[in-house]
C-alpha cells in the first residue's frame, strides 16, 4: 500500500516537472523537452479526447433538445393548417347548399319559404323523422312541405314553439301525389316511402301500359293537397308489373340525400284542397252531431 502511494506522488512529480519543462524549457533544453513531449503525448491524447467526448456529448443533447422544440412547433402548425383547412371545406360545402336553396328560391317567386336548420336526424326503423328550429312561434302548421334546393324532404308531422318534427318522404307513412316529368308521359300515380336502410321511394296506382322509363324524373302532382305541383322528388331506377300484372311499380331514388340534410325550407304559403276538404268534413260531421242532439 504504502509502495503504492509512493509511485502515484513519484508520477505527479514527473507530471509537474514535465509540464514545466514544456512551458519554459523548450528553448533551454531542446532534447530534453522533446523527450518530455513524446512522454505527454498519451496523457494529452487522453485528456483531449476526453474533452472531445464531453463537448460532442454537450452539442448531441443540445441539437436533440432543439429538434424536439422544432418539432413541436411543427406539429402545432400542421394542426392549426388542417383545423384552418376544415373549417375552409365547411364553409365551402355550407356556401353551396344556400347558393342551392337561393337558386331554388329564386325559381319559385310565387313559394314563400322559410329557412330552417336540421337540429336532429332519426332515420331508418319506420322513424324517418327530422327536427328543424323553426315552430308554431315561427309560423308552422301541420302539413307544409319542406324542401332544400334538390327537391321534396318531407311535410311538418309536428309543430311547437320553435321545434318542428319533419316527416321524410322516405318513410312508408308517407302518401305524396307524383307525376312523370317528361311531357310525352305525364303518368300519375302515389309516391310512398319503402321500409328498409336505403330510404328509396315506390311510385304505385298505375296502369300496366303506363309509359315509364328508367330515368325518369318525378315530381309533386299536386294531387295530393298537401305539396305544390313541380317540386322534384327523384328518378325512376327500376319499373315492374305488380304481382297481379294489373298495374305497374316503380322504384325511385329521392333526389334530396337524407343522411346529409342541414339546411331546409319550409313553403308557408301554400294550402291546397286538403285544407279545404278537411274543414269541410269537420263541419259535416258537426252538422251530423248537432242533427243526433236534436233527434233526441
Amino acid at each position: 500500500m504504502k509502495s503504492r502511494r509512493m509511485g502515484v506522488f513519484a508520477l505527479l512529480v514527473i507530471l509537474i516537472v514535465c509540464g514545466a519543462l514544456l512551458k519554459d524549457g523548450s528553448a533551454k533544453f531542446p532534447v530534453l523537452n522533446g523527450l518530455v513531449f513524446n512522454i505527454m503525448r498519451p496523457f494529452k491524447f487522453v485528456t483531449n479526447s476526453v474533452a472531445g467526448g464531453v463537448n460532442s456529448t454537450t452539442n448531441f443533447f443540445s441539437s436533440k433538445s432543439d429538434l424536439q422544440e422544432e418539432n413541436a412547433a411543427l406539429k402545432k402548425e400542421n394542426e392549426t393548417l388542417r383545423k384552418d383547412n376544415t373549417d375552409l371545406i365547411s364553409a365551402k360545402a355550407e356556401n353551396a347548399r344556400l347558393t342551392q336553396l337561393l337558386n331554388f328560391k329564386n325559381a319559385h317567386p310565387g313559394l314563400k319559404l322559410l329557412a330552417a336548420k336540421v337540429v336532429s336526424r332519426d332515420l331508418g326503423d319506420f322513424k324517418d323523422t327530422i327536427l328543424i328550429d323553426k315552430g308554431s312561434e315561427d309560423g308552422l302548421k301541420l302539413n307544409m312541405s319542406v324542401i332544400t334546393g334538390s327537391g321534396l324532404v318531407g311535410i311538418v308531422d309536428g309543430v311547437y314553439g320553435h321545434l318542428a318534427k319533419v316527416m321524410l318522404i322516405s318513410s312508408p307513412k308517407t302518401r305524396i301525389g307524383g307525376m312523370n316529368l317528361r311531357g310525352d308521359s305525364r303518368v300519375a300515380g302515389i309516391v310512398n316511402g319503402i321500409a328498409g336502410s336505403d330510404l328509396s321511394l315506390e311510385m304505385r296506382n298505375m296502369a300496366r301500359n303506363a309509359d315509364l322509363l328508367p330515368g325518369d324524373t318525378i315530381v309533386t302532382s299536386g294531387y295530393s293537397g298537401y305539396h305544390p305541383s313541380g317540386l322534384i322528388i327523384g328518378n325512376i331506377e327500376e319499373v315492374q308489373m305488380n304481382p297481379g300484372g294489373l298495374t305497374k311499380v316503380a322504384t325511385i331514388a329521392p333526389a334530396v340525400n337524407f343522411s346529409h340534410l342541414e339546411e331546409v325550407m319550409v313553403v308557408t304559403n301554400y294550402e291546397g284542397f286538403a285544407k279545404t276538404l278537411e274543414e269541410e268534413e269537420k263541419k259535416q260531421a258537426a252538422g251530423e252531431t248537432a242533427k243526433g242532439g236534436k233527434t233526441k
